[in-house]
């Protein structure tokens, strides 16, 4: 299972890292949007919803964490279920 982290106006997120259709694990933060480093796939970064592209069917689960100094911390069912709804389109 691969995720990822960012800052995005002062708030942090942990999201799924995964394109299905594409197969792609690799994400760049562009300004507010999440862009697919392999098909060009375009998100929202604050929600994980898709925007445009081939796979906008697939949004980026978010994890839910805790923030404590500089370390940042999730359970393991919360990264499954996270990684397991992103594999599904248009979860919930």
């Amino acid at each position: 299972m691969a995720f990822m982290a960012y800052k995005l106006d002062g708030d942090y997120y942990v999201r799924a890292n995964v394109c299905p259709p594409c197969r792609s694990t690799s994400f760049s933060l562009d300004g507010d949007t999440l862009v697919c480093d392999s098909c060009g796939t375009r998100f929202k970064a604050s929600t994980g919803a898709g925007i445009s592209g081939a796979c906008v069917n697939y949004p980026k689960a978010e994890v839910a964490h805790k923030i404590s100094g500089a370390s940042v911390t999730m359970e393991m069912d919360e990264l499954v279920t996270a990684y397991e709804n992103t594999l599904n389109p248009g979860w919930p």
